[in-house]
């Protein structure tokens, strides 16, 4: 045997002493494929299900995963069943009972971006409800999703939705704007009929564009009425910002005061029927109502106005106001019960007295003042007080 084999031989010898004495099975390196979709959520609005939830943007061990290349939504329908009894599905025995639902490319991942979704990531799927099923099928879905090299994940824990009859959404939505809200109302609700007659359309379609060029099955009969709806939600836009709810819990009653905004903007509000299930249940939209904030209130008229006479002058005081956006006042004179009163100075809001110099000595003279904001609007003229030029210096 060669030195150089001899060698070789030792040096095995010694890794294969090396490995004895350890314990557990032998490790296999972990598999590349995607995390699962962590946060898959479901709800119904209208007659529509709505699927979100967030990529995942790394490997199961902890790489980062890069692009996705497509995405899988898979359903199991069935009967709804008894009161209260619904199947809870894992993972694993969904996967052995669940059917494609659709195939979404990467190419088509854009057209699925949520509503206000802070990245990419953020995704709504669209799942038309048919009016047969409201009231008598429970659908469940999840989902997976798939690297550039085709290894795909593990389906997303499965989320329920009970399909039911869909709420109305309200009209006649007015909003009025005043000095310290804006007063949104509205009037029961349109019949449902439109939205039960929906059909199911298992494609892909974006959360905000409408499906160009999809066949649709002519719509049946609607089979169920609607349920009465337990509350509204109200939500509130502004340009291109997306809408957002503005009541923290389900309103009871059909207006709502909005006293966050500020004078100058241009507000969009629609409203939507609730009730508080879980998952949460939503009627469409109402038609939006759009209205400017122009501020058109004057601040209120100083109080507490009163002149001294003196040698050669009136001095005015008065009590100053206190809305935020006080701009000023105006002085207003007049012989004392004569004519009409005319201003004589304008002041900042920081004053609130003011010596009258051009006056005649022992006249009357007859004062108001008005208070002015930022925006212009002059407010009433307060109580008059009166005061007569004395002739000698006080004593």
């Amino acid at each position: 045997m060669s030195r150089r084999h001899s060698f070789l031989l030792i040096l095995t010898l010694l890794c294969l002493m090396a490995s004895c004495g350890k314990k557990g099975p032998i490790e296999l390196p972990l598999l590349r494929v995607p995390q699962a979709v962590g946060d898959l959520a479901a709800f119904q609005r209208g007659s529509t299900c709505l699927l979100t939830w967030t990529n995942p943007s790394a490997y199961v061990d902890g790489s980062p995963l890069g692009e996705i290349a497509e995405l899988e939504i898979w359903l199991i329908k069935e009967d709804r069943g008894t009161e209260g009894a619904r199947t809870t599905w894992t993972a694993a025995a969904f996967a052995d009972k669940a059917e494609l639902l659709g195939r979404i490319s990467q190419e088509e991942l854009a057209s699925l971006r949520r509503e206000g979704a802070k990245t990419a990531a953020e995704l709504t799927y669209r799942y038309a409800l048919a009016g047969d099923d409201m009231g008598k099928k429970v659908f469940t879905f999840s989902l997976r999703v798939s690297d550039l090299k085709k290894r795909a994940s593990q389906f997303a824990a499965p989320v329920s939705l009970e399909a039911l009859a869909p709420l109305a959404p309200p009209r006649s939505v007015q909003a009025v704007v005043f000095e310290d809200h804006i007063r949104v109302s509205w009037e029961g609700q349109e019949p449902a009929q439109e939205e039960a007659a929906l059909v199911m359309i298992p494609v892909i379609i974006p959360l905000i564009t409408p499906p160009m060029n999809v066949p649709v099955t002519p719509p049946t009969t609607p089979s169920t009425t609607p349920v009465p709806s337990a509350g509204f939600n109200i939500y509130r836009s502004e340009g291109d910002s997306p809408a957002i709810r503005e009541n923290p819990s389900l309103l009871e009653t059909s207006e709502f005061l909005d006293k966050d905004f500020l004078f100058g903007r241009t507000y969009r509000y629609f409203v939507r029927a609730a009730l508080e299930s879980k998952p949460p249940l939503e009627s469409d939209d109402s038609e939006a109502v759009e209205v400017v904030t122009k501020d058109v209130f004057p601040p209120a008229p100083p109080s507490g106005l009163t002149a001294i006479s003196g040698p050669g002058f009136i001095a005015l005081s008065w009590e100053g106001g206190r809305e935020p956006d006080l701009a000023g006042y105006r002085i207003w004179r007049r012989p004392a019960g004569e004519g009409e009163f005319t201003p004589v100075a304008t002041l900042t809001q920081a004053e609130s007295s003011y010596s009258d110099l051009k006056v005649e000595k022992n006249r009357g003279y007859e004062y108001a003042i008005t208070a002015l904001d930022a925006a212009g609007n002059e407010s009433p003229k307060s109580a008059a007080a009166t005061g007569i030029v004395r002739d000698e210096p006080f004593q």
